[in-house]
């Protein structure tokens, strides 16, 4: 029994450490314990050790009606943890897969098992698993070493002694998912890209010459001719034009539901062709653009016309897109050979690559939908965010928003680049390197309302392919004319001046929107766009990880504040990376999280840190309430544990929502004087920056106060009123350290691409988290932010939320499509038009000063009091209970 456990090449236990060692492994004892007792109820451990996550692995659910009666998730989790000396594989509960798309719950992070169960396979013969039906969130950061996984059975042999066990054991080696048969994981945050050691990267053509002497070709004209009356097709010799991204149709009876469609051409004409299921994981990292393959026992049938297709750059070539060659890999199972690229002899006639690059200067003259190919140098990189394919739908859009200049004209390129599932490609874009995306597609007219944009930009389509520095060489590309201009351009730069405007992450949002609200949702209902207050909530916290979402409001703004980025009370990082308290005071406790009868709940514990122990002090252990120096520079670990609350927190009971929040219900004065006391309840961290309604501004009607530490506030004589009849008050008004964008530093670019890429679905030395802070990086964003208070039309829900404008003369890679025009710096002008003038301008033939300092825009204000307006607001999640709800442009109704 034990030779045949030994026998798996892809093991899901580690050992290390003697035999004393792996007598205190915490897992190797709950092991023991659920496998030698009778029953299969839960097992609740109330001191259970600290384990980190290794690794979390996501795979589409089985059609069974348990499941789908236990969660109305699409999809189930795998965890692996460890205790420093054990990994063991485990399913996750479905009830908790929450923690997994807010982020709670990642690799690197420490958790306590409060309850779990041993679950039979009752579809597979001698399979068991370990579940985790409940859970605490600890503090824990990754090491490498958590990665490395080996196997030794040996000290599991005192399992083999039961059969369950032994079935346990069976399980545990096995590479494949825990539940429903599945043989293969998907990534973590899309379903697109390939995953997994099923994926075969670029093949070695396992032969040295092609006999092609001896074989009977057939041309793709003559196919398109024959193929209804042929049974048994002859060899073709083709040349790859095109290649899609991965496209996963997710059929539960399917092992490896996937497709690719890939435009292939010889002498005579240019056809579809898909690549089809298993073979996908086995071929599709190998069939590139360029390369020529030789087929057989491939099947052929009509096309599927409601696809993309992308556009032939060579008009001399036939498309024959009425039928497609599928390659798949049964009945018959099809033959594919790659000719090596030293044995393409010119007499075969394959057609050649060719290309539509196009310059910078040359976009402004072209037409919605032209599609291009363009070449460019990164000036900025956006973070890796996500849209929903479809409402209610767990399958997501991963896309991000780039700048690339090309010398023609100092206007960039501005691209939306959507995963073309080109995984470590995608990832590794930032500042400094050489970009190349093909098939692109011009955008010039806004969705919704079709109004055309003052800038247009380029996106990718499901035939793009993305290339940077270090994968150029061979490209067919590189001999084009105007990618041999462009490599003449950048040898005469300067490298201090191209690092001078390389920026990375932050808020960005384009195409900006359009001036008249009527131009937004032209063609549409307007009601249709909007939300209310009282839905605000919700949306918010339906979002997932990264999950970028628009909303639109109609209300009043009854207060606006300015707070300085250099403040030190008001310090980006100060608030607890653990929650961020949106619906009423910040907390940094411990969330508890379970499944059963307490499922879908959550418990505040009331303590005023988070004591965390270190597992076999291996593991770099962090608390997850970081206080920061005026440098913004490391965080101190917090140790002691109380039992008692922080001064002046309440006792009585708290609503607690899905963020870890308090959502306040009380009257206003009540929650404010909670939400102050808080704050200022701890001296270990620092302050954290009050909303725009706090007392501690004091109260004034028509003016503006400051409390001495650069900030401004004007508030509505009616919001004292206003806010002690709310149900509600919503706080998003603290700029995040995820909304800045920062300077680019190329020789910490690994650490800074990492930050603003998505988490990583397992702990690896190239997802080791450093030493060092994003805050420690310089802001692109050389000014404060505002705070800006809205309520609803019912006055019933109030929402801070952040405004960042634009300064007009600061070149920053956020003015791109702004109007530009010249306005009064009015706090209505701004949040108008997004940006803050600093020019002059005429007023009685008298040339003035604009007054761009806040504490004069705070003043102006006033002059939005009682005026209904409608506010666009961008929002993103950010993981672990931190949401991002900016302004991105206020209408008023009047207009």
């Amino acid at each position: 029994m034990l030779a045949e456990l030994g026998e798996s090449s892809t093991p899901s236990v580690h050992f290390e450490g003697g035999a004393e060692e792996r007598d205190k492994s915490a897992l190797v004892s709950l092991l023991e314990q659920l496998t030698t007792s009778t029953a299969l109820y839960p097992v609740f451990l109330e001191t259970s050790k600290l384990l980190v996550v290794v690794s979390i692995q996501r795979y589409l659910r089985g059609p069974g009606n348990e499941e789908r009666s236990r969660s109305a998730s699409s999809y189930l989790f795998d965890v692996t943890v460890t205790d420093g000396i054990t990994h063991v594989k485990c399913h996750l509960a479905p009830a908790l897969n929450s923690l997994v798309h807010w982020n709670c719950l990642r690799a690197g992070r420490g958790i306590h098992i409060t309850r779990c169960s041993l679950v039979h396979d009752e579809k597979r013969l001698n399979r068991c698993f370990l579940q985790i039906e409940a859970l605490e969130l600890a503090a824990a950061y990754c090491d490498p070493s958590l990665s490395i996984l080996s196997l030794s059975i040996e000290p599991l042999r005192s399992l083999t002694a039961s059969q369950r066990g032994r079935d346990l054991l069976r399980t545990l080696q096995t590479e494949a998912p825990l539940r429903v048969g599945r043989h293969h994981y998907l990534p973590l945050w899309n379903n697109n890209d390939p995953c997994g050691r099923e994926w075969i990267g670029s093949k070695t053509p396992p032969f040295l010459n092609v006999p092609l002497e001896g074989f009977g070709l057939i041309s793709l004209q003559d196919l398109s001719m024959t193929w209804r009356t042929n049974v048994g097709f002859p060899r073709i010799l083709v040349r790859i034009m095109h290649k899609s991204r991965l496209r996963y149709y997710g059929r539960p009876q399917m092992d490896f539901p996937y497709q690719a469609y890939f435009e292939v051409a010889d002498q005579s004409g240019m056809m579809p062709l898909v690549l089809w299921n298993s073979l996908c994981p086995e071929w599709y990292q190998s069939l590139h653009v360029g390369t020529v393959l030789l087929l057989h026992r491939y099947s052929v049938k009509d096309s599927y016309q409601m696809r993309t297709w992308a556009t032939p750059r060579d008009p001399q070539i036939k498309s024959l897109r009425t039928i497609e060659i599928c390659l798949n890999p049964r009945d018959p199972r099809a033959e594919i050979q790659i000719v090596p690229h030293q044995q393409v002899k010119a007499e075969w006639r394959l057609p050649d690559i060719k290309y539509n690059f196009i310059t910078r200067l040359e976009l402004d003259q072209l037409s919605e939908g032209f599609t291009c190919d363009i070449i460019g140098l990164v000036t900025f990189v956006g973070r890796c965010q996500r849209i929903r394919k479809e409402d209610s739908s767990e399958d997501f859009y991963l896309y991000r928003w780039v700048h690339a200049v090309d010398g023609s004209t100092e206007q960039p390129f501005v691209l939306e680049l959507f995963a073309t599932s080109q995984p470590e490609t995608f990832q590794q874009i930032h500042p400094m390197t050489y970009l190349v995306c093909t098939q692109m597609r011009l955008v010039r007219e806004l969705r919704p309302g079709g109004v055309i944009t003052t800038v247009p930009y380029l996106t990718t389509s499901n035939e793009s392919q993305i290339s940077i520095s270090g994968h150029h060489k061979g490209q067919p590309y590189t001999k084009d004319p105007k990618v041999q201009g462009f490599i003449r351009w950048v040898k005469g730069q300067h490298e201090k001046d191209v690092m001078k405007s390389s920026v990375i992450g932050g808020y960005y949002s384009f195409p900006p929107a359009p001036k008249l609200f009527q131009e937004y949702c032209k063609n549409l209902d307007a009601e249709a766009l909007l939300t209310s207050t009282s839905e605000l909530k919700k949306e918010i916290e339906s979002l997932h990880y990264k999950e970028h979402k628009r909303l639109i409001l109609q209300g009043t703004i009854v207060a606006v504040q300015y707070i300085c980025h250099t403040d030190p009370a008001v310090r980006l990082g100060a608030v607890p990376i653990q929650e961020v308290d949106a619906f009423g005071a910040s907390s940094s406790q411990p969330v508890r999280c379970l499944h059963g009868p307490e499922k879908d709940t959550r418990v505040i514990q009331q303590t005023e840190q988070l004591r965390v122990n270190p597992v076999r002090n291996r593991y770099p252990l962090r608390d997850l309430q970081k206080s920061y120096d005026s440098k913004c520079q490391a965080h101190k670990p917090l140790r002691k544990k109380l039992s008692n609350p922080p001064t002046g927190m309440p006792k009585q009971k708290r609503k607690v929502n899905r963020q870890g929040a308090m959502s306040s219900k009380r009257p206003a004065a009540a929650q404010d004087a909670e939400v102050a006391a808080s704050t200022k309840g701890s001296s270990q961290a620092a302050e954290q920056p009050v909303p725009p309604d706090e007392d501690d501004y004091g109260r004034c009607d028509t003016g503006v106060t400051t409390d001495g530490n650069s900030k401004y506030t004007w508030r509505s004589p009616t919001w004292s009123e206003i806010r002690e009849h709310l149900s509600e008050h919503l706080h998003f008004g603290q700029l995040l350290p995820e909304s800045l964008p920062r300077r680019f530093v190329y020789k910490h670019r690994d650490f800074l691409m990492q930050q603003h890429n998505l988490q990583a679905a397992e702990c690896s030395p190239a997802t080791a988290i450093s030493n060092m802070e994003l805050q420690s990086f310089a802001s692109a964003c050389c000014h404060g932010y505002y705070t800006v208070t809205m309520v609803g039309v019912n006055h019933q829900v109030a929402v801070d939320v952040v405004f960042l404008p634009v300064v007009m003369s600061h070149n920053s890679h956020r003015m791109l499509g702004l109007s530009m025009d010249v306005h009064d710096n009015t706090a209505a002008s701004v949040m108008t038009s997004g940006y803050i003038c600093d020019k002059q301008t005429a007023d009685n033939d008298r040339l003035k000063q604009i007054s761009s300092y806040p504490d004069q825009i705070i003043k102006t204000a006033a002059d939005l009091d009682n005026t209904r307006v409608i506010c666009i607001l961008d929002v993103c999640h950010h993981g672990e209970g931190k949401s991002e709800v900016i302004l991105h442009k206020m209408y008023r109704m009047t207009e």
